[in-house]
């Protein structure tokens, strides 16, 4: 901050990097993410199955999460959508209630991976059933 306030200062002159990354043509393609597969993990809210896929599935990949319905935390937006390699929603409903706001058959033809599940809504954060669901539906935890 210290630089923006000294602006005779030539090192007042230079972006920070958060403005760096967001004036390049690609910020969803920049270095800070890491090299690791970007998954977006989509349920109703954003708060139980996908926090949880989230969650379990950090130390593998870049995690994010949405949710497809209103009253989401963090609703699916085009900018989520770009960014993942692989959108997971967790089941039918969701992968349905997204595909009504936002053109998917675009998203997979720039190469991003949608996968749909079928878990329930039955089970809070990080509840063990619900982390065996996604390790039969989705992948192992042990890969």
């Amino acid at each position: 901050m210290q630089e923006l306030i000294n602006s005779n200062d030539e090192e007042s002159l230079k972006m920070t990097m958060t403005q760096m990354i967001f004036n390049s043509k690609s910020p969803y393609d920049n270095p800070y993410q890491g090299s690791d597969t970007k998954v977006l993990f989509v349920c109703s809210a954003g708060i139980l199955r996908s926090a949880t896929a989230a969650r379990i599935y950090a130390k593998k990949y870049n995690t994010r999460v949405a949710g497809s319905a209103s009253y989401a935390l963090i609703p699916v937006s085009h900018e989520l959508l770009l960014w993942a390699d692989e959108v997971v929603f967790v089941n039918h409903e969701n992968y349905l209630a997204t595909k009504i706001k936002f053109d998917l058959d675009e998203i997979k033809e720039r190469g991003t991976i949608v996968t749909v599940l079928d878990i329930p809504d039955d089970y809070e954060h990080m509840h063990p059933k619900l982390i065996k669901h996604f390790e039969k539906q989705y992948k192992s935890l042990e890969e």
